[in-house]
């Protein structure tokens, strides 16, 4: 009779049972992520030398960085035919345009400029540190990037897309109009 007593009699009851307790589930998802290893949120921005130096570290699980003989176009440096100032307004111009996008610190020259972004993802509010390094070429500029989250050990290949988003908004001709704004 005990056994009987704690079985579900109504189909309701066994429905409950089945039923997922989301809330629940949120947090321990949550929990467990944010206790993996991510990348500290820097609390100044890096020189031009400090943010060559993490781009040059490379891509990981939860880091994508460019880098001249990548596979991935995603992953490949970007050059401009515009001085670095120039480069960088544009830049400045792209991530205004993209939602959940924020330009945190900047530092511009006219031999280059380094440029610290976040973008927050839509249903956890987590955040990726995107760096991005312009350095003068022949050509004009060259557009360098490390996009990397703050939590998990993995990402999903968010950042990959993170650099997809900036640059496809980079190649917007709302965004390359030099009176854009």
């Amino acid at each position: 009779m005990a056994a009987h007593a704690l079985a579900p009699s109504s189909g309701v009851a066994r429905r409950r049972a089945r039923t997922l307790n989301l809330p629940s589930l949120t947090a321990v998802l949550a929990a467990a992520v944010t206790a993996c290893h991510g990348s500290p949120k820097m609390k100044s921005l890096p020189t031009a030398a400090q943010a060559a130096e993490l781009i040059k570290e490379g891509s990981a699980a939860n880091i994508a960085a460019t880098s001249a003989g990548a596979e991935d176009p995603r992953l490949r440096p970007r050059p401009l035919e515009v001085p670095p100032r120039a480069a960088a307004e544009r830049l400045e111009r792209a991530i205004g345009s993209l939602p959940r996008w924020h330009v945190e610190k900047q530092a511009i020259s006219d031999g280059g400029a380094v440029i610290w972004a976040t973008r927050t993802t839509r249903l956890f509010r987590f955040v990726d540190d995107v760096y991005l390094l312009v350095t003068q070429s022949d050509s004009g500029s060259i557009v360098e990037a490390r996009s990397a989250s703050r939590v998990g050990k993995g990402d999903l290949g968010q950042n990959r897309r993170n650099l997809q988003e900036l640059w496809k908004a980079l190649g917007n001709p709302e965004v390359r109009s030099v009176h854009a704004k």
